[in-house]
């Protein structure tokens, strides 16, 4: 939801990066590649309880996660196979952070904000399992109160402003106020349809 709305507000910005990166001779693939790659630096930084600087860096991995669809309209190489590693890469990134997370709110012994982190990592595979289920069946599922993007800035701000338990507390709650959503969105769809 803010994703679209993003590149739509940002569209001149958006071309900038999509033509300044293409200049330096990224594909759209590598730039999403990186973007994992800032995200596994930020995971690293997050499992020493550095969070300031692990949401810092994370901003960055957004950053690149936010470009390479620009890279892909300013070269013209937009395929099915960078749709897809695009997809994957932001469950890799979800994945990384948060059981990122996980780890470093154990070793403080922090239970329940761990256990925070595990729900809203589960709840962030099981939005993009049900919107990848339904339009596998031909529905569609583009609703939801909580996206990636969203997903990614309550993550980001938690850890920069040091509130990361507050932060995981709204990720649970709209992440299954968006799974029920979209279940319902398709079970108003496939009503009817065998």
């Amino acid at each position: 939801m803010l994703d679209a709305k993003a590149r739509e507000a940002l569209s001149g910005l958006y071309r900038i990066i999509g033509t300044g990166l293409a200049r330096l001779g990224l594909t759209p693939n590598a730039v999403t590649v990186l973007g994992v790659a800032g995200s596994a630096v930020a995971a690293a930084f997050v499992v020493r309880e550095r969070f300031f600087v692990g949401g810092l860096v994370l901003i960055g991995a957004g950053l690149l996660d936010f470009a390479d669809g620009a890279v892909a309209k300013a070269t013209g190489r937009s395929t099915l196979f960078g749709a897809f590693l695009d997809s994957i890469a932001d469950r890799i990134s979800d994945l990384l952070i948060l059981s990122a997370l996980v780890w470093a709110l154990l070793q403080r012994g922090d239970e329940l904000p761990a256990g925070l982190a595990i729900a809203a990592l589960g709840l962030a595979q099981l939005t993009s399992y049900i919107r990848a289920k339904a339009e596998s069946l031909g529905l569609d599922c583009k609703v939801g109160i909580l996206e990636r993007a969203e997903r990614v800035i309550i993550v980001i701000a938690g850890l920069v402003f040091g509130f990361i338990e507050i932060a995981l507390g709204v990720l649970v709650l709209l992440g299954t106020v968006t799974v029920v959503q979209r279940l319902v969105h398709v079970w108003r769809q496939a009503r009817g349809r065998v």
